[in-house]
């Protein structure tokens, strides 16, 4: 077991691959009551297509990782969710685009849920009537987002922009999709993505390390896993150009919601994806929120309204520039959002309002530290994207002006898309 600890941060941690290639990493908190563990698998929502070592190729139906996220819970001869409250444990787990996860928390014994977490997320255990079953929880929890206005507005968007990108499905999938998968589709995909050698377990608790991975070393000894040849998600191959570049429908709202989006170039190398994100990020901060001057004249004229924001999002094999509101002058805008990408494009900084958002964004991340929740996402998806948890946390500390005007001048924002959303006479 290697122990790590970061000075700057005053930060320490274990690390151990185990025999069956299971990554440990337990996170010393020390004085602490609660403990938290968090096991996850690089299977998202993205992972539709993928291919071994040998040039094998695996296709899924969208949807089909938080199918798999429904299924983990359900064991034949036991309720998992009782079991870890009957042992003073909670217990949860999330699907995003890129990794899937399983998780408790609990300020009392970490033995029996440790246990536990380890046991049911390694063995699936379903059955065709189960499945057939579940198919129709999934579809009804569809349905309800459907029904929101936000996530409709965002899936939409998603829409219009990607041809083949699987960020042009929900996370859930659709009810086609759901309709269509099988027990052996689940149980395959389960057996390349939930190996030992593909996963990692997270643990951050202020009791012995020492003690932690030794009952975790037991746990995984008694257990035999078939070898498994090294798969990964296909790459991608997604046109520049966008599928719709006006949308618009209705929906029972009173006001008219929109998103003007645009497709960016992908960035495969992790770190330099996360500084570029970080510097798109800082810049809509400087034109598109109150630390812009015309900012509040936008409010009182009506052209944005509280529900309002914009976001970046950079991947190996995708990019997205979002910006969004609530309004009634939805021309209007629209011709916002061109004025400030163009102020983005040739962005003056203002030192000092730089500095604040700096020290915002640095502070928050330095406070995630004492969140153990964070610490386990952080961890697990710095750590499945290739780089070191720390040094994405000190790259927002090093970025300066010129990195984002550098950054901001390179952006090819002719790729748009705009969603409206009208309110239904």
């Amino acid at each position: 077991m290697k122990r790590i600890t970061n000075e700057r941060y005053q930060e320490t941690y274990y690390t151990e691959t185990l025999e069956n290639g299971l990554r440990v990493v337990l996170w010393h908190k020390p004085g602490y009551a609660r403990s938290l563990f968090m096991m996850a698998t690089p299977l998202g929502a993205m992972d539709l297509m993928q291919e071994d070592a040998q040039g094998n190729t695996y296709s899924y139906p969208a949807g089909i990782a938080h199918f798999l996220e429904h299924k983990m819970f359900e064991k034949q001869d036991q309720d998992v969710m009782n079991e870890f409250s009957r042992m003073g444990a909670n217990v949860n787990a999330f699907t995003s685009y890129n990794e899937t996860a399983y998780y408790f928390s609990t300020s009392g014994s970490i033995e029996g849920p440790l246990d536990l977490l380890l046991d049911f997320v390694q063995q699936l255990d379903i059955s065709d009537a189960s499945v057939e079953k579940e198919k129709g929880i999934i579809v009804s929890e569809l349905n309800m987002y459907q029904q929101m206005s936000d996530s409709r507005l965002l899936m939409e968007t998603y829409q219009s922009l990607f041809h083949e990108h699987p960020l042009k499905y929900d996370i859930g999938g659709d009810e086609n999709s759901v309709r269509s998968t099988t027990r052996q589709q689940l149980e395959a995909c389960y057996q390349r993505n939930y190996h030992p050698s593909t996963m990692m377990l997270v643990g951050v608790s202020g009791k012995d390390p020492e003690q932690i991975m030794e009952q975790i070393r037991r746990n995984q000894r008694s257990k035999q896993f078939a070898p498994l040849c090294p798969i990964h998600r296909r790459p991608i191959r997604e046109a520049a150009s966008v599928v719709r570049e006006r949308h618009a429908f209705s929906m029972d709202i009173t006001v008219p919601k929109l998103a003007v989006a645009c497709k960016l170039a992908p960035c495969v190398d992790a770190l330099e994806r996360l500084r570029r994100e970080w510097c798109i990020r800082l810049a809509q901060d400087l034109c598109f929120s109150s630390l812009n001057p015309q900012y509040q004249r936008w409010m009182d004229e009506g052209i944005i309204s509280d529900f309002v924001g914009a976001d970046v999002d950079l991947g190996a094999d995708h990019g997205v520039l979002l910006f969004y509101t609530e309004t009634q002058k939805t021309a209007a805008f629209e011709a916002l959002v061109d004025d400030v990408c163009k102020q983005m494009a040739a962005l003056t900084v203002d030192e000092e309002a730089l500095q604040s958002l700096k020290h915002r964004y640095f502070g928050s991340a330095v406070r995630s530290l004492g969140s153990f929740d964070d610490i386990a996402i952080g961890y697990i998806r710095s750590a499945f994207a290739g780089y070191d948890y720390f040094a994405g946390m000190d790259i927002i500390d090093a970025i300066c002006a010129e990195d984002i005007r550098e950054v901001c001048r390179s952006l090819d924002l002719t790729h748009r898309s705009v969603v409206v959303i009208t309110p239904k006479r």
